[in-house]
């Protein structure tokens, strides 16, 4: 039988991680993109060559979309089944949280090292979100965990499964806090390297026989090295921009910190090398995002394990189940105001030209299982024009057909005739 202690676990997983995956239809930018690479994978069954938008996508590695396409296959094509991988990454690294507690710190903290993990709320939505990053941490994490077991082959076969998931950055961070954490280069084993070498690499292998250097520049040098060092501003953000990111994603526990501090050990030590390598790494990168500095959550739902209380844990479940509800309800009320459910049916049955000006609603493409061109010239708009209110003014004689929000403002379907 399951202990009462396990069983709360995971019925507080499902509810913090996946309960109401579902209510809201794919978001752009990233859900949209990935969901429309599965789509073409499962369609063509190329599970090589990404695609998105009749072009191919460089930008990400294939791992996520295999899982997706996995879960698809067992429950179907919905947006359950495709978050679901990102709920079930969380679960497994909230009990990588509890296994690394319990065996290299104490057993009687491992247990609410995992439930404040998930009840982190930055935890909530990256669980919710088709996007690698929580895959990602997963694998990093995985074999972090194995090398500091001494199991260096299966750690380095983790590491194969995080390099294909987002590139180098997973195992860069995961290698780099076994480092400060061992201070031993014993996981150089030969077989190891051999394992991530030959199997690691041989996607990308396949991807530059197929696309060349092309390949090779856009994903290697144009999305890891010039977005890190800002030669790529895409989201470009200020040093201290995780500081508030780490305030609200770990909300519940802030009255902690103090007494967190003050109260440091020597033995805390490897976690704080571990959450200040992934924190600092990315306050140094020119672009930002919020998502990833998953990595650091981990160390810091270990720390907080030891000053949390059992009774500050009990209210702390006692407030945030209501919120969740709260939040659930809310997106289930803004799902009706969204623009793309909204917008998708005509999209998809539209038999004429359809065009993005200034503007990308990449969840459109995937519900409408179309591609769609960039409008350059309003003026030579003719069919339907996806783009934000703001440009509306630029399309005088064009009908508005569907209005509704998305997360970076509003946007509007119109219907143009012709010249302008």
């Amino acid at each position: 039988m399951l202990s009462w202690s396990f069983s709360l676990f995971l019925t507080l997983s499902f509810f913090y991680l996946i309960m109401g995956n579902w209510i809201l239809s794919f978001t752009s930018l990233d859900e949209g993109r990935n969901m429309s690479a599965v789509q073409n994978m499962l369609r063509s069954l190329d599970f090589i060559s990404p695609q998105y938008n009749c072009q191919p996508r460089f930008e990400k590695p294939p791992m996520l979309y295999w899982f997706v396409s996995l879960s698809s296959y067992v429950f179907g094509f919905n947006e359950f089944s495709a978050r679901l991988v990102s709920g079930i990454s969380a679960l497994g690294l909230a009990s990588l949280t509890y296994l690394i507690a319990r065996d290299f710190f104490s057993k009687e903290i491992a247990l609410k090292s995992a439930l404040i993990f998930i009840s982190f709320p930055h935890i909530w939505i990256e669980a919710r979100a088709v996007v690698p990053e929580m895959l990602n941490t997963f694998f990093s994490m995985a074999g972090l965990y194995l090398f500091l077991k001494g199991r260096f082959l299966l750690g380095w076969l983790a590491f194969v499964f995080a390099f294909l998931t987002k590139g180098p950055v997973g195992v860069v961070l995961a290698t780099g806090t076994y480092l400060l954490w061992k201070r031993k280069l014993d996981f150089l084993k030969p077989q190891g390297l051999l394992v991530f070498l030959t199997v690691g690499f041989s996607w990308y292998l396949l991807m530059l026989f197929h696309h060349g250097y092309e390949y090779f520049y856009r994903f290697f040098i144009y999305e890891n090295l010039m977005r890190y060092t800002g030669h790529r501003s895409t989201h470009p953000a200020p040093f201290y921009y995780y500081l508030p990111v780490l305030a609200l994603g770990t909300f519940w526990y802030l009255p902690l910190y103090p007494k967190l501090i003050r109260g440091f050990k020597r033995e805390w030590i490897p976690l704080l090398l571990w959450f200040l390598s992934v924190f600092v790494f990315f306050s140094l990168a020119s672009n930002k995002l919020h998502h990833y500095i998953l990595l650091s959550y981990p160390p810091l739902a270990i720390l907080l394990a030891y000053v949390c209380s059992g009774g500050y844990m009990k209210r702390v479940l006692i407030l945030s189940v209501p919120t969740l509800l709260l939040v659930l309800a809310l997106l289930q009320a803004y799902e009706g105001k969204r623009f793309t459910p909204k917008a998708s049916p005509i999209v998809r049955d539209y038999k004429g030209n359809v065009y993005f000006y200034k503007a990308e609603d990449s969840a459109l493409v995937f519900y409408s299982g179309r591609c769609i061109d960039k409008l350059i010239d309003p003026n030579e708009a003719k069919g339907l024009v996806i783009t934000k209110e703001k440009h509306q003014k630029e399309f005088a004689l064009c009908q508005r057909v569907v209005k509704g929000r998305e997360f970076d403002g509003v946007y509007l379907l119109l219907a143009c005739e012709g010249k302008q």
